[in-house]
């Protein structure tokens, strides 16, 4: 029982950090993506 709990803690765990990623680099393509857009209308 002890270790259902622990496997059960670990998997979600291993899912928050990848949510967390995933939302980390879905941050960061829309700021790139601001960037550019930015540096793109600054040009005209």
């Amino acid at each position: 029982m002890m270790n259902y709990g622990y496997s059960g803690f670990s998997m979600m765990s291993g899912a928050g950090l990848f949510g967390t990623i995933t939302w980390l680099v879905v941050i960061v393509d829309l700021i790139l993506a601001g960037v550019w857009l930015w540096q793109n209308i600054s040009k005209k």
